[in-house]
């Protein structure tokens, strides 16, 4: 059965350019990437699930512009429900991504009106959603709707400090799982890129190795991960095939330009039935 996700974060303009090194004064440079496109980590995950199959709405706030429209009719065309983003005066979240040849990126960012999205703006949602997944906002923002299935958080930038974290599951790479030490917590999952990933808590303690790929731009590839964890765990699989699951979906995106170039469940499916990852849990 499909479940219906709320995302709630940031919807940006993301220009992605592809260079080995940054021009120098007055120099011009040429490539074979440069795109505009959605971006955000919310954007990310409401894209990836619901390529998955699930539905997916995003509560977001962007500034009122061309681009803005650009890109919102992209996630439209995708089956991204934009209910519940609000157009405001303000500039537009944006980010310019740099990825080289080996995929590693730079960022520079423009945080916007994106910024603005407080949490009695949730609160207006509650018991809506069969999943509420709060991505890259802070903790402030974030509350546990027991209403809903699950609910989870990846603070991405905004994990600084240790806190009691009511949601069921909270992510977190491996320099934000180092801030974040000394938190109560549920269960989290450790995003630990080329090594994989673990859990701990209450889903256990298992580690799961990653997929080797050639990598084109990793932008997106740990979003694309909570969103199909969470996804194969509303279905009822268990934690070692959902992480499974989950490894090959972030795989699959870092072979792609964007943060929105997650895969299909047909592609998803068909890796796994080859070479699902290796996972252990004790």
């Amino acid at each position: 059965m499909a479940q219906l996700h709320l995302a709630v974060g940031k919807l940006n303009v993301d220009v992605i350019v592809r260079l080995d090194e940054l021009p120098k004064e007055e120099e011009t440079l040429e490539t074979d990437i440069l795109e505009i496109v959605p971006g955000g980590a919310a954007t990310n995950y409401a894209v990836a699930v619901t390529k998955l199959g699930d539905s997916a709405k995003l509560l977001a706030k962007v500034g009122v512009g061309g681009l803005t429209s650009l890109v919102m009719g992209r996630l439209a065309s995708m089956g991204v429900g934009l209910d519940y983003v609000e157009e405001v005066e303000g500039p537009q979240s944006a980010a310019l991504e740099i990825i080289g040849r080996d995929g590693k990126r730079r960022i520079v960012r423009r945080p916007g009106v994106s910024s603005t999205l407080r949490r009695e703006e949730v609160e207006k949602l509650a018991g809506l959603f069969d999943v509420i997944h709060f991505a890259s906002v802070p903790a402030e923002t974030v509350l546990s709707d027991p209403r809903t299935r699950l609910s989870t958080y990846d603070p991405g930038p905004f994990a600084s400090r240790a806190r009691d974290f009511q949601v069921d599951i909270l992510y977190a790479n491996e320099s934000e799982w180092r801030k974040l030490e000394g938190g109560k917590f549920r269960s989290a999952v450790i995003k630990m890129g080329e090594k994989g990933a673990m859990t701990t808590g209450d889903l256990g303690e298992c580690i799961v190795d990653a997929l080797k790929v050639n990598p084109i731009d990793t932008t997106g590839a740990g979003d694309s991960f909570d969103a199909a964890l969470n996804y194969s765990l509303t279905k009822g699989k268990s934690v070692e095939e959902s992480l499974q699951f989950a490894t090959v979906v972030a795989a699959l995106k870092i072979t792609r330009v964007g943060g929105t170039s997650s895969p299909t469940i047909e592609e998803v499916s068909q890796i796994l039935s080859r070479s699902p990852p290796k996972v252990k849990c004790v």
